[in-house]
This record gives C-alpha cells, structure tokens and sequence, in this order.
C-alpha cells in the first residue's frame, strides 16, 4: 500500500498552470454567475468552426463515463472576444482563446479576474493550428481543473451547514471525517455501513441522491480489484439498500463494466469506480460513485458510495453534488 502513495502522480500539480496569477484584490468584485458544469469559451467568431471548435467539442461534450444516457462531461456556450463584456465576464469558467499572429504560445489558469470565485484558463497562440495543439496536448488537465474547481464550490457550501449527527456517526463507526450537507437522512445504521438519502419531488418527478459507506477487514490488495468491488458492494446493498417491491434490492448493473482509476482523496490512496446501479426485481437505476481506501491504522477497508436516482432528468450535477462530499474525505488519525 505504502509504495502505491508514493509512486502515484497526481493532477492536482497541475502542470498547465504555466501562468497562475491569483488575484489578491477581489472584495470589490462581484459573485461569478452561471450553473454547475457550464463553461463559457471566449473566442473570435471566425474559429467557432472547424477543427478548432471540433476540438473544444471532444474535450467538454464527450460523454462522462459511467451514466445511463449519453450525458457531455460539461455544457459549453460560446462568445465572440468583442461581445465579452458587462455580465459575462462574470462567468464561473472561463476559457478565453487568444490567437494572434507572433505571439507566443502559451495556457494560463488565474483565478477571480472579473468576478469572486471564478476560474479563468487562458490560451494564447500564434494560429488556430497552435491553439489546436495545445488544447488536445491538455485535453485531460482542463477537465480534471474545471471539474475540481466545481468540486471546491460545492465542498464550500457544504461547510457552511453540516450534519453534524451524520459526521458523529461516521467519525466513531468508520474513524473518518466527511462533509455531508443537512437534508441526508439516515435510512440505516449496521455493525459495518450505514447510507443516507436526500429525497425531493420536482414537480411529479422523484430525485433521489444516496450515501453509503461500509467497510471489512482488509486482508491483501485484491480489494481494490474490480470484481472485488463489485461483490462487496452488492454483499451491502443487497442487504440494505432495498426497493419499494417485495423482495427488490440493489445490485450493480453487470452489463456495463464499471471504469476504474487511482485517485489521491486529501492524501488518502483511493481507487474510484464509476458504474450503473439496477434494482432487482424492480425497474429502478441509476450511476454510482465509488471510493475504496485502507485505513491502515485500523486494517479496515473503507468503501465511499454515492448513487443517484432521477429517471426524469440530467444525472450529472446530482452526481457531481455527490462526489464533492465524498471528496471532503478525511482519515482521523
């Protein structure tokens, strides 16, 4: 487990930041505008076609990994250079793309320019060519930087107001610290898991985001296998996670391969999967979110899981909601 720590590099060094310039002076700025997951790209007309704007496409709408429906990682609006001024500058993501003939390419990220909370990537090239090159040679990092960004925001608000019975609870069972926001209820409390749900109607239509962390003893590294995960998991929700039908519970969708990736959660060795949920015996489904880490001190395996239901709408910012709690993770010492 030890060399895993170590040998990993993460992208929370972030090499684009060739050019990190925070402002410092920002009392007087205003609250950044716009939704979750919206980036707004600041480029001239003439290069919002062609391979250029093909290439911002692959960037942001590719599908994110692990949804029921083909759902873009970001939504994206485009602005001519001229027209951004007054409200627009007050975006929340900003990606401005500045070509001109001599200049020296360049990508810099600065934070709160025109308004408080914001985050500004800046592409500068001497053509369109250029420009290409180094958005593609990026593709990841601007992703991975836009979404950690949206991440911050909302582990932000969350601090404002936790559930402070809810941290009590996973701080004596699991020896960890997370930031759940108030309207997580508790649906279950056992020996080795407990989950939460926040349920709400919008308009005749049921949105529901779960919680749940469980844990074994952990003998070898082959936890972090996936078909590993995969029982675990269903050992859990098949006992606790039960549907409205008789006899219905949840299990992982075994026709869809969950995605794997090592991850750093505040310094903690993680593996995330992304997958889809089903309820046996019922007609229910969704993603699921999944962090597994040792607790070594304790020889515990710790599973972080977070799921969504809402067959009526977008699952992406519910999701993403999600994952900014599950990434306030803090292992007690």
């Amino acid at each position: 487990m030890g060399n895993k720590i170590n040998i990993l590099v993460f992208l929370s060094t972030f090499l684009i930041a060739c050019g990190f310039e925070p402002n410092t002076d920002n009392a007087n700025l205003p609250t950044s505008s716009g939704k979750y997951g919206e980036v707004l790209v600041v480029m001239d007309t003439s290069y919002q076609k062609g391979s250029l704007k093909q290439t911002l496409d692959s960037i942001f709408l590719s599908p994110l990994v692990g949804m029921p429906q083909m759902e873009p990682q970001f939504r994206t609006s485009f602005v001519n250079t001229a027209s951004f001024k007054s409200i627009l500058k007050r975006g929340r993501n900003v990606l401005k793309i500045s070509i001109k003939k001599g200049s020296k390419n360049n990508i810099e990220v600065i934070r709160d320019v025109w308004a408080k909370d914001q985050l500004l990537i800046r592409v500068i090239a001497s053509s369109a060519n250029d420009a290409t090159r180094i958005l593609k040679k990026n593709t990841n990092t601007l992703r991975d930087y836009f979404n950690e960004e949206e991440i911050k925001r909302l582990q932000d608000r969350h601090k404002r107001k936790i559930n402070k019975d809810a941290n009590l609870i996973l701080t004596e069972k699991f020896n960890i610290s997370l930031d759940v926001p108030p309207g997580f209820v508790k649906m279950m409390d056992s020996t080795n898991g407990i989950w939460f749900k926040k349920e709400k109607q919008i308009g005749q239509h049921q949105v529901l985001q779960g919680l749940a962390i469980y844990s074994e003893d952990y003998d070898s590294d082959s936890t972090f296998i996936e078909t590993t995960m995969v029982d675990n998991r269903n050992r859990f929700t098949r006992s606790f996670i039960l549907g409205p039908r008789e006899n219905s519970y949840m299990e992982v969708y075994d026709e869809f391969v969950p995605s794997s990736k090592e991850v750093n959660l505040n310094g903690i060795y993680a593996v995330e999967y992304r997958g889809l949920w089903k309820m046996k015996n019922d007609f229910m489904g969704g993603p699921f979110l999944q962090y597994t880490f040792v607790d070594e001190s304790n020889s515990k395996v710790v599973h972080l899981d977070a799921f969504v239901f809402a067959p009526n709408f977008n699952k992406r910012e519910y999701l993403r909601e999600l994952e900014a709690i599950l990434k306030s993770v803090v292992l007690n010492t």
